[in-house]
């Protein structure tokens, strides 16, 4: 630099590219470098840095596309300890979060550490549940790391080991032991994909001719790895680049670093660094220009790198490597074929790809294992003195503990459902306050944090305080906090009470039944009695005043014929039935009180100072504390009955209400329906879950038997059979028209008079001499002449008015 560059070529290393880079910075020339692939190397902070090789952070990208592909959620990594490993480690938490994964266990290693280390920390991975290894490391640390984990048996049936790119390099190119590659059967590995073009085959051959004696006689690999093209390709990009550059008229004039920063007070060393004037100039050039090169198409993007970028998963088989799928820098796996950067083959099936895992298997890994294998899993039970539907923890008659209840039932089945087996074994939780029942639900959670206890399991609601100290799986049943009370009686408006008595179909059969008595009473009536005489317009009207007069007994007219009468009087007693039942469900309308609560929302509860119950050992009480009600106010309760004698003995001796999650309210309401209600809305709207140590990978797999139980009918049968909705079928307390009569209790009585009416009817008709009802519609038939004639009189005499 004190001599003047005009362009640095490399370097190879990311921890040597940071100092080179600097350097480049205050010198204005840019740097090119093959092999530094650091994600934190870019233009943001290097202003004059370019790269051919790709970033890692692609190389994570790939990583985690692959991961994510096989629905691998926990990793474990292991990384070098210096910038290239805590970036690449970085980028990779960031994409594996990005696609629904992440890092449960984390591992970072000295550059010089030593046999005891690696293995102390290999160990402490192998305690841990998660199966998916990471190694980010340098050459010769990788190796290290793999010799130690084979020796643990790491490399058996059910681990997936992932290395990257430099490891998979040494593996291949430095003179390769077959009994190593061997050993780490199944071992998957990131490699730069170059495209075997005619210009990469033709510098594989001139390469292979000027070093044909290593290669036989010291066992170097006869292929080119990936750094070497792009060393090739980075060589022509600067010998393009500057003769573009002096093509523009641009030259290579330097000045010292002091002389252009007058208030520079650094060493000598730096103060006479040679600065490219013409440095910017050179630097537009470079990202203008293109190439066609060994590796493929090069162009730069605006952070200096490589547009175009793309790798091969390897699988490591015996003595064999294969290529199972690529990655492009269009986030996409590709299938194994010979492909191009342009390639759009999408894998669409983690079981397409033929892929050996570590133990010889082709069967796709789990990704995880059950913690404290060979024994049990630890399952803790909160033992609660009520609310047996939900979490039942009793001795049988042989002394043998039984544990019982919805949240066990419902456990039971999704760990049946699993495709492996899985042994676990209860265990009793009590309150460490007194040592008996209803235990704190926190403090529970704390254990299996602490790994005293393996799972949870309960009616234990997911909080966002708890997801920090454990995993859940998939709610299996909706919660939220919800207000308990007990009716209050007050009256309604009666203004249309009235009507009440009655539904609407039975008023209008009462109205038809009244208008076909009366027409049965006149075909009995008109030929005898003079009152339905005359023209058709007044005996209708007769008809019709005479059948509603008999509701209220003021009817004149007398009848005259047996048939007649007998259809009367069994018309009012008919009257007298509906009249009867009218007054008496009146009676009861106007004098039956409705209930209603006093408390109506939880702004109420506020304002009163009445006391509030929850349950014993819940995480209710801090949230009425926090929600502003004080805790004097606070009474705990301990089962369905407690709640019952609270609420019956009214804020005086027990309290104006309970508050509680939203299943413990319905398993009360399901038994007592009558005179209590849940009031307003639902708060804290979350779901009860099943608790298992970080990183449990049974947490997902549950979670996943759990929606299936959920959409197969299992879960609802299991609901119905512990809740019991159909013993409270009364609903008396929310029936807003109870005593509302129907038809359908008068069927009987209006379908016998109807019987009757039709039967006198025909009877009246057949008695009859024929000449009785000819005569009947000749009378009715003048009558209508008559009529017809005297309006056609009439309306001539009008229109001549007119």
């Amino acid at each position: 630099m004190r001599k003047g560059v005009a362009l640095v070529l490399g370097p190879q290393a990311s921890d040597a590219a940071y100092f080179v880079a600097h350097l480049a910075n205050a010198a204005q020339v840019p740097i090119l470098s093959f092999g530094a692939s650091d994600p934190n190397l870019a233009m943001q902070q290097y202003s004059y840095f370019f790269r051919t090789v790709p970033s890692d952070a692609l190389q994570m990208n790939a990583i985690a596309t692959f991961i994510a592909m096989f629905g691998w959620k926990k990793v474990n990594l292991i990384y070098i300890d210096d910038d290239y490993g805590a970036h690449g480690a970085s980028s990779l938490e960031i994409y594996l979060q990005e696609k629904g994964s992440k890092l449960v266990n984390v591992s970072k290693l000295p550059s010089g550490a030593s046999t005891e280390e690696i293995r102390a920390q290999l160990i402490n991975l192998d305690g841990t549940q998660s199966r998916v290894f990471v190694l980010h490391t340098s050459q010769s640390l990788g190796l290290r790391v793999l010799s130690e984990a084979k020796s643990l048996h790491m490399f058996t049936s059910g681990y997936v080991w992932i290395v990257t790119d430099l490891i998979v390099t040494a593996l291949l190119t430095q003179k390769p032991d077959l009994w190593n590659l061997k050993s780490y059967k199944g071992l998957l590995g990131m490699q730069r994909f170059i495209y075997h073009s005619d210009l990469y085959k033709g510098l594989l051959v001139q390469w292979q001719a000027n070093n044909s004696a290593d290669i036989e006689n010291l066992g170097f690999s006869s292929q080119l790895d990936a750094y070497a093209v792009y060393a090739y390709d980075s060589l022509y990009m600067a010998a393009f680049a500057i003769a573009s550059h002096l093509a523009q008229g641009h030259g290579f004039k330097f000045t010292e670093f002091y002389e252009k920063h007058d208030s520079f007070v650094g060493g000598s060393d730096f103060r006479h660094i040679k600065v490219l004037e013409s440095g910017p100039a050179l630097r537009d050039t470079l990202l203008s220009t293109t190439l066609q090169g060994a590796s493929g198409f090069i162009k730069f993007t605006e952070d200096g790198d490589n547009i175009n970028a793309a790798f091969g998963y390897v699988n490591l088989v015996e003595k064999n490597v294969s290529v199972v799928a690529y990655w492009t820098n269009s986030d996409k796996l590709l299938e194994n074929v010979s492909i191009n950067t342009n390639s759009t083959i999408e894998i669409a099936n983690a079981t397409l790809l033929k892929i050996v895992w570590p133990g010889g298997s082709s069967i796709i890994p789990r990704g995880w294992v059950l913690p404290r294998r060979g024994q049990p899993l630890r399952i803790g039970i909160p033992m609660k003195a009520g609310f047996h539907e939900i979490v039942s923890i009793m001795k049988n008659a042989a002394n043998k503990i039984i544990y019982d209840g919805f949240c066990i039932k419902v456990f039971e089945a999704a760990i049946r459902r699993l495709s492996y087996p899985v042994t676990f074994q209860f265990y009793s939780v009590q309150s460490k306050i007194t040592g008996k029942v209803n235990p704190e639900y926190d403090d529970l959670i704390k254990k299996v944090h602490s790994g005293e206890y393996d799972i949870a399991v309960g009616d234990i609601l997911i909080t966002e305080n708890r997801l920090t100290l454990v995993d859940f799986t998939q709610p299996y049943i909706s919660s939220g906090l919800i207000m308990l009370v007990r009716d209050a009686k007050i009256n309604h408006d009666i203004s249309w009470a009235f009507l009440g008595p009655f539904k609407v179909s039975m008023w209008c059969t009462i109205l038809g039944f009244a208008i076909f008595i009366g027409i049965v009473i006149w075909i009995l009536e008109q030929k005898e009695n003079e009152d339905f005489h005359g023209p058709p317009i007044e005996q209708l009207k007769n008809v019709l005043w005479f059948t509603f007069s008999t509701f209220f007994k003021t009817h004149k007219e007398r009848l005259k014929g047996f048939l007649a009468s007998f259809i009367l009087i069994l018309w009012l007693f008919v009257i007298l039935v509906i009249t009867s039942s009218y007054t008496a469900s009146l009676t009861a309308l106007l004098t039956v009180e409705k209930l209603k609560p006093e408390i109506e929302g939880w702004e109420s509860l506020l304002k009163m100072d009445a006391p509030v119950g929850y349950q014993t050992g819940s995480f209710v009480k801090d949230f009425l504390i926090d929600f502003g009600i004080r805790a004097d106010r606070l009474k705990d309760l301990a089962s369905l009955q407690e709640y019952k004698n609270a609420l019956d003995a009214g804020p005086q001796n027990g309290v104006i209400a309970i508050v509680d999650e939203l299943p413990y309210i319905e398993l009360f309401l399901a038994t007592e329906c009558k005179n209590y209600a849940m009031v307003g809305q639902v708060k804290t709207r979350s779901g009860w879950g099943f608790a298992f140590t970080k990183g449990s990978g049974l947490a997902e797999d549950l979670s996943s038997e759990i929606l299936k139980m959920q959409e197969d009918g299992d879960w609802h049968r299991l609901h119905t059979q512990w809740f019991k909705q159909e013993l409270c079928t009364d609903t008396e307390n929310v029936d807003e028209q109870p005593n509302r009569l129907g038809v359908k209790r008068f069927r009987a009585l209006f379908g016998i008079m109807s019987a009757v009416s039709i039967f006198s009817i025909v009877l009246h008709f057949v008695t009859r001499p024929n000449g009785y009802v000819r005569a009947k519609a000749t009378m009715f038939l003048a009558s209508v002449r008559v009529r017809d004639l005297k309006r056609t009189i009439w309306r001539p005499q009008h229109s001549h008015i007119q």
